[in-house]
Formats: structure tokens, C-alpha cells, sequence
């Protein structure tokens, strides 16, 4: 199988691709240069690995949480390729990619992601480690730092075997939460494609007008390709 994976909802712009059973990936850390870069580290991916768009069989969205231009920046890339090339979507939040890359690393019971959202505020998400795959605890959040270190409590409990992952996590320390190691920074496309594969064979992809990003924040509108 042949995907693409593409995450932008942080500063770091990142695009992955899964030949059969190899990974390639560029990434750049280019705040308000994403939209530029984008199908630049496509074209170059695909070049260097003897392929064309043509070639693949799918696509892989980092639908957010994160910066709201990253989100649709990626969305809206991802729903352009899919519809021209007639391809389906599998979805994975950014916060599950940052946990898949955290857990890569190192093993623990229980995983955080936090990516800071601006505005006095981070997103959360708290996964359950259950042999090599993640459980969400709760659907992700976007709280003031001391509610996400409240949030994190009501869903670890007193287990101290926690890894963490994000933008997000620093300003949880300081809000109270513990030291725990971090082990990532942004999210990472590559991290999305094994997860993206195993969404595919089991058939729980999306048509590209629903390759939508996830924003958390409730007062903000999206539009699709078709609809703008």
C-alpha cells in the first residue's frame, strides 16, 4: 500500500509517505509558511522515492486540534488530492499522533498529548496504553491549563507510568502537573501512516468531502472544498 500522510496543525508543516513497507518523511518547522511548503515536500517525497500521485492508494489527514489556519491548511490539501485523485481519507487526530510517537519511545500505562491552543488555553487528550495500541479516555479537550491538569488527574488517577508528547506539556508542568518525561514535540506525519493503514484495511476511511479538521473550540465554521 501507498500513502501519503500530511500534518499541519502545528508550526511544523510534515509529510510522510508509506511505500509497501517503508517510510519516508520531510518535515520543517515553518510558522505561516505551511501553505507554501506543503505540496513542495509532496512533490519532493514522491520524486525521491520514484513515484507519482498517481501511484497511491490513499491518504492519511492530521485533522487537528491545533492552529486553526494548520488544520485547514492540511484539510483542505488532503481534500484537493483526494478528490482528483479519486482516493478515500482515513482521519487521526494530532494528539493520537504526538501519543503514537511518545509510546515509539518508551513504554507506560497511560499517555498525554497537549498542544498549546493560545489564548490562556491547551488542547488534551489522555490515552490508556492497552499492549501496543493507545484507548482515547476521553474525547479530546481544550481547557485552561490548571482544568487540564484536573482532567489528566480525573483520568490517570494516582498511576505515575505516564509519558507525555506536545507543545502543550510544558504549560501543564507548570500549571502542576508532574515531570513526566516528554518525548515529542510536534506531530509528526510519519507517526499517522501504520495507524492510517490499519484505518484503511478495516475500511474506516472517509470520501474526500469529509476529510474535515477536528477544532475543538465549538464557535469555529469549516467549509468544504465543494462548498467554497
Amino acid at each position: 500500500m501507498k500513502l501519503i500522510a500530511i500534518d499541519t496543525s502545528t508550526e511544523n508543516c510534515s509529510v510522510a509517505l508509506l511505500n509497501e513497507a517503508r517510510i519516508a518523511f520531510r518535515s520543517e518547522v515553518a510558522p505561516q509558511k505551511h501553505a507554501e511548503i506543503v505540496l513542495e515536500m509532496l512533490d519532493t517525497i514522491l520524486k525521491d522515492n520514484s513515484l507519482s500521485k498517481d501511484d497511491l492508494d490513499g491518504l492519511v489527514l492530521g485533522i487537528g486540534p491545533g492552529s486553526f489556519t494548520g488544520v485547514r491548511i492540511a484539510a483542505s490539501t488532503v481534500q484537493g488530492l483526494a478528490l482528483g485523485l479519486n482516493l478515500k481519507v482515513a482521519k487521526i487526530t494530532s494528539l493520537e499522533a504526538l501519543a503514537i510517537e511518545a509510546l515509539s519511545k518508551a513504554s507506560a500505562s497511560y499517555v498525554v498529548s497537549s498542544i498549546d491552543a493560545r489564548m490562556g488555553e491547551v488542547y488534551i487528550a489522555v490515552y490508556k496504553v492497552e499492549g501496543s495500541s493507545l484507548s482515547l479516555m476521553s474525547e479530546e479537550k481544550v481547557l485552561k491549563p490548571e482544568e487540564a491538569v484536573a482532567f489528566f488527574k480525573e483520568n490517570v488517577g494516582d498511576c505515575e507510568d505516564v509519558i507525555c508528547a506536545g507543545s502543550g506539556v510544558d504549560i501543564l508542568k507548570k500549571a502542576g502537573m508532574n515531570d513526566y518525561p516528554k518525548l515529542a514535540d510536534f506531530p509528526q506525519a510519519q507517526f499517522l501512516l501504520n495507524k492510517g493503514a490499519e484505518l484503511f484495511s478495516l475500511g474506516k476511511v472517509v470520501d474526500p468531502e469529509e476529510a474535515l479538521p477536528l477544532y475543538v473550540r465549538n464557535e469555529v465554521t469549516w467549509k468544504k472544498v465543494s462548498e467554497q
